[in-house]
């Protein structure tokens, strides 16, 4: 699998159901709330590291924080079209488990919805 094929994959299965933002999820903006349960994906299916930063401070701060993939040494983020601009820039990074962020029982719900989808994309 490409990762211009999982990039391409993701608006198709996005719903408020998956958004950990589902009060403010739209079609309009269909990666919304997916930052952290599309990144756990995308290190099973490319390897990498998951990165989280917070957003305290910025315009995006009601959010509380983002998580993206650092794969092959190269950030990537398959949930940035969330937001108008990059606003974690220069934020520090913090590295985060899987198992961190599916301990939380509702990510885990979401996550399995998600990684389901995916699968029968």
């Amino acid at each position: 699998m490409d990762k211009e094929f999982f990039n391409t994959a993701l608006p198709h299965i996005y719903s408020a159901d998956t958004s950990s933002h589902s009060e403010i999820w739209t079609k309009d903006n269909p990666a919304q709330g997916h930052c952290a349960i599309v990144s756990v994906l995308a290190q099973e299916k490319f390897g990498g590291e998951i990165m989280r930063v917070s957003l305290a401070g910025t315009e995006y701060e009601n959010i509380g924080s983002h998580y993206f993939n650092v794969i092959e040494g190269k950030e990537i983020d398959f949930t940035i079209s969330q937001f108008k601009d990059n606003p974690y820039r220069n934020i520090k990074r913090e590295k985060r488990t899987k198992e961190e962020i599916l301990s939380n029982p509702d990510t885990q719900r979401r996550y399995e919805l998600l990684k389901d989808r995916f699968n029968s994309y």
